[in-house]
């Protein structure tokens, strides 16, 4: 008994529909494989359009930042003649504080070496203060304090606020 022509047409239709849904089937594979890769570079772009000038910002008032607390930048900024070293110790280390706490949430924009960078510089600044205060007494004039934070900070070769500015520095050239 030979098959009748009927099975062989349910048997070529079953194979058409097989080869017809597995082709549809593969397409709308690929199709949702490949929108999906699309997706987050697109949500990426308009990310790196909002954080880029928030992470440029703050790198910007870092920058700003560490240059005010620059030993010679501090001095000469803040230094008045009518005072005394003690005074003027006050003053530079509450003016390096309250700068640093201005500045503080944009922590969130930088690495966290920058940020341990900044954090380091700020320490060793007010530290170079205290122990040029600490040299120069309480009573001594103002001037003598501006002398020895200056001369501490040349006889550093590479101080915490360079080291802290160089690395701002490299992470905006990675940025671009």
């Amino acid at each position: 008994m030979s098959p009748s022509p009927f099975v062989f047409h349910l048997i070529g239709m079953v194979v058409r529909l097989v080869v017809f849904f597995s082709g549809a089937f593969s397409l709308l594979w690929y199709y949702l494989r490949e929108t999906r890769k699309v997706a987050p570079v697109a949500a990426n772009n308009e990310d790196q359009k909002v954080i880029l000038p928030l992470r440029l910002q703050a790198c910007e008032r870092f920058v700003l930042y560490l240059e005010r607390i620059h030993p010679s930048n501090l001095l000469m900024r803040l230094n008045s003649t009518d005072i005394t070293a003690m005074q003027l110790q006050s003053l530079l280390v509450r003016t390096i504080r309250e700068e640093f706490e201005y500045n503080l949430s944009q922590q969130l924009y930088i690495s966290g070496n920058a940020w341990e960078l900044v954090k380091n510089a700020k320490e060793e600044t007010i530290s170079m203060i205290n122990q040029a205060a600490a040299k120069v007494g309480d009573e001594a004039h103002s001037s003598a304090l501006v002398k020895e934070v200056l001369e501490m900070s040349i006889s550093k070769n590479n101080l915490p606020v360079d080291q802290a500015l160089g690395e701002i520095k490299k992470e905006l050239q990675k940025m671009f």
